[in-house]
This record gives C-alpha cells, sequence and structure tokens, in this order.
C-alpha cells in the first residue's frame, strides 16, 4: 500500500504554526487554525491541493488549538487557547464567524475537543489544574455544564470518543500519563487510568470502536504510543517508536485498513505508520527540510490521503498518500431480457450512449 508524502503548500505571512484542523470531505476542504492572539483559519481546497483564503477571527479569538466539525449542519467549532477561554463558531458555506462564546474566568486554555454529531454535544478539554472539560450544545450553541476533574489529573492535551459506547476520554498532561473516563449521558467522571514510568503527556489520540481500542500517543524521545482496551478500561501495552521518532503530536486512524498514523514533533516532521493487528511500527515517511512539528492532522473519508499542519511560520501543510483512491462504480446495465420485456417503451428513457456503454443489439434486431 503506497505511504508517500505527495507535497506541500505554504501559506501566506500572518498565517503560522498550524495547531488544529478539519476536514470537510464531501465538499472537498479542509480548514486549518493557526497560533496567534487573534488567529487566522485558513481554507485548503483538496481537488487541486491549495490555498482557498483566510479567515481573521476578532481580537483575542485565538490561538486556536483544537477543533470539531458538523459537516451536515454545515459547521465547524474552534477552540481558544485563551484566559479565559472562548470557542468560535464557523459557517462553511460561506466561511464567515457566526458567534462566539467566552467562558467564566478560571475555565481556561481548551487544548483538545471530541464531537458526538448525533447527539450534537461538543466537548473541550482544557489545560487547567485541575482539568476542565467544557459541555457544549451544538443546536443553540450554548454552554450545557463544566466537568472538573480529581486533584493531579491536570493539563489534558488529547480526547477520544465513543458516542455508541457513551464515553470519552481525556489525555492528562502528567509524568507518567493519565486517561481519564468520562460517562457522557450524565457527564460525570467514572475513572482514572494512569500510565506506567516513561508513557509521558498524552498529546495525540485515535479510537477504534468497532476493534475496542484507543490509541495515546505520548510526548517522549523516542515517542510512544500506548494501546488502551475500551471495555474494562485497561492499559494493554506500548509501541515505542524507532531513534529520532519522537513526540507523537497528531494522529489519524484507517480503521478499514487496520492502520494509524502518527505525526511527529521532529525537525523536519515524520509520520510513523502503525498496525493495529500485531500493535507494530510498520515504517516512517519523512518529510523535506523546512516541514516542521506536526501538530495537526486530517483525513479524507476513503482514507487516501493525510494532511498534517505544521509548526512553522508561515504554516504549511503537507500532503501524505496512504493508500489507493477506490476503482469508479461499473455502469449497471439491466438483464437483457428485463429490457426486451419493457421493449420500446424504456428506450425512450435509457441513452446507452450517454451513459458510456456500448450499443445494445436485442434479438429482433433492434439496435439501442
Amino acid at each position: 500500500m503506497a505511504f508517500e508524502r505527495i507535497g506541500s503548500i505554504t501559506f501566506e505571512a500572518g498565517e503560522q504554526y498550524l495547531y488544529s484542523a478539519v476536514i470537510d470531505v464531501a465538499a472537498g476542504f479542509a480548514y486549518f487554525g493557526c497560533y496567534g492572539l487573534t488567529a487566522p483559519i485558513v481554507k485548503v481546497r483538496l481537488s487541486d491541493f491549495s490555498r482557498v483564503g483566510a479567515l481573521l477571527l476578532a481580537p483575542y479569538e485565538g490561538p486556536l488549538l483544537s477543533a470539531v466539525i458538523d459537516v451536515a449542519a454545515g459547521f465547524a467549532y474552534f477552540g481558544c487557547y485563551s484566559s479565559p477561554a472562548t470557542l468560535v463558531k464557523i459557517q462553511l458555506s460561506d466561511f464567515s464567524r457566526v458567534a462566539a462564546i467566552t467562558f467564566a474566568t478560571g475555565v481556561n486554555y481548551i487544548r483538545c475537543a471530541a464531537i458526538d454529531v448525533a447527539a450534537g454535544f461538543a466537548y473541550f478539554g482544557c489545560l487547567t489544574t485541575p482539568g476542565q472539560v467544557i459541555k457544549v450544545r451544538l443546536s443553540d450553541f450554548s454552554l450545557v455544564s463544566i466537568l472538573s476533574f480529581e486533584a493531579g489529573e491536570h493539563s489534558i492535551l488529547s480526547a477520544a470518543i465513543d458516542p455508541s459506547g457513551g464515553f470519552a476520554y481525556f489525555g492528562c498532561g502528567t509524568s507518567p500519563g493519565k486517561i481519564v473516563k468520562v460517562r457522557l449521558s450524565d457527564f460525570s467522571r467514572v475513572g482514572v487510568l494512569p500510565l506506567e514510568a516513561g508513557e509521558d503527556s498524552p498529546r495525540a489520540s485515535v479510537i477504534d470502536i468497532a476493534s475496542g481500542f484507543v490509541y495515546f500517543g505520548c510526548y517522549t524521545n523516542p515517542g510512544k504510543v500506548v494501546k488502551v482496551k475500551i471495555s474494562d478500561f485497561t492499559r494493554v501495552g506500548v509501541l515505542t517508536f524507532e531513534a529520532g521518532e519522537s513526540s507523537p503530536y497528531s494522529g489519524v486512524i484507517d480503521i478499514l485498513a487496520g492502520l494509524a498514523y502518527f505525526g511527529c514533533g521532529t525537525t523536519p516532521g515524520q509520520v510513523i505508520k502503525v498496525k493495529l493487528s500485531d500493535f507494530s511500527r510498520d515504517s516512517a515517511v519523512v518529510y523535506e527540510s523546512g516541514e516542521n512539528y506536526n501538530l495537526a492532522s486530517v483525513s479524507d473519508s476513503t482514507p487516501t490521503y493525510v494532511y498534517f499542519g505544521c509548526y512553522t511560520n508561515p504554516g504549511k501543510v503537507v500532503k501524505v498518500k496512504i493508500g489507493e483512491a477506490p476503482p469508479p462504480p461499473t455502469p449497471y446495465r439491466p438483464e437483457k431480457h428485463l429490457i426486451c420485456g419493457y421493449n420500446c417503451f424504456i428506450k425512450q428513457y435509457i441513452d446507452f450512449t450517454h451513459l458510456g456503454l456500448a450499443p445494445l443489439k436485442l434479438p429482433d434486431g433492434t439496435v439501442w
């Protein structure tokens, strides 16, 4: 299966340090949040891998360290790493800022996010002591509640959600790291899973709900990925990368292929391919000079490509191929006896030439 760097695009001045990203595969665009006190969101067209434009938010709406998207409703939500924290709602159709919520004093520094589209809620983890999770209702863009973790469970860096199972998992920036489990139905803390020594600050997370595992990339050198079993909330094991493959900041998962890809915070950046079946390192792609620090990542739905946002000035997005595009569907030609049965009545509605099919000769000699 293909696994290679395809190319990169460089943003304009002031569009720097890409820290968050969301993707609208159906419409063919990705959106990257930048680092800055007043931060832009940059829109990228996927078809030709080009920068479309940028949306500059209101003063002090930034840096944009987290984001989620509700494609069906047509909105994206960017969390600001600010004090107090602010959440900004973006309309995708015209790429405009719709509204913002600024939370109360003490609710600071949104660092990660997860969304339950079916239920209509989004969850934002804060880099506070102790850690806090903000629950927001999407239908009216309002604060529902804020959940505070227990002492020692601070600095939430990553989030993964299992809507069908009814739980979310938040990685804390502790040493060693901790994973806190939250029940969605009553928005309550269920428990904590301490990781082992040397498994610090889980910054990246991907989840395979069908197989029942969630994976956390740790801020270590070399990088480590910890595997957690969802059903009993236990640590299964750890995968350590090779020398120089440090600090997995971001990740995406290809559930059908059984693969995960972790972007490293290295110079230049790297992407590590992990086989989930046996939880092993497969291979790596190393970027070109100046394409540094993979802090944001999104993938298309096949998935065929992953797009990694770099922490550079100006910002860069690197496109990595991870699979082959599916073949186009084979045109459908009805069974011959069905066409004969309807004879010329159907002929006035079907143009086989228009469908790209060869003419069809019927038993009576008629050619369609």
